[in-house]
């Protein structure tokens, strides 16, 4: 899915802290998700969570404390997305995350900020058609074990 301000984004993104947002390339109930390059020339995802998209204040915090206990546990796995960074901007009613950015759809390459598309199961199902089962089974496995990391 590619994606920028002029298509579809009902407010213009937010500053961040040493990273310029290039595009949009994921909504969803609580947040945006934006190609951004850091200071070091990384590309990166950051995801901007903003009070306005929460019915109250407590599930707004909620998330923000479910994202912070996260954060540290994010790069002990490698089921897990790894959560470099969080951010908090109060008088704007925002918070953001930088992660690592997801696989490239298009490729083993490494990301381009015009071409990256990131990968999804929905993307590969609608690219290649039914997927093979070994594939399913190991996709279902990584999940399984990042999710016993998590509960354990």
């Amino acid at each position: 899915m590619k994606d920028d301000f002029s298509n579809n984004v009902a407010q213009p993104p937010p500053r961040i802290p040493d990273h310029r947002l290039l595009r949009r390339i994921g909504k969803g109930s609580y947040g945006e998700v934006w190609l951004a390059r850091g200071v070091t020339g990384a590309l990166r995802a950051v995801k901007i969570v903003r009070r306005c998209d929460f019915d109250d204040e407590h599930t707004f915090e909620r998330e923000f404390e479910g994202i912070r206990k996260f954060e540290p546990v994010s790069r002990s796995h490698r089921g897990l997305v790894q959560v470099l960074h969080i951010g908090r901007n109060d008088e704007e009613s925002f918070y953001y995350y930088v992660m690592e950015l997801g696989d490239d759809a298009l490729g083993d390459s490494p990301a381009h900020e015009v071409e990256y598309e990131p990968r999804t199961l929905r993307g590969d199902v609608l690219r290649r058609g039914r997927l093979p089962v070994a594939e399913c089974v190991a996709v279902g496995e990584v999940l399984a074990d990042a999710l016993r990391y998590l509960h354990g």
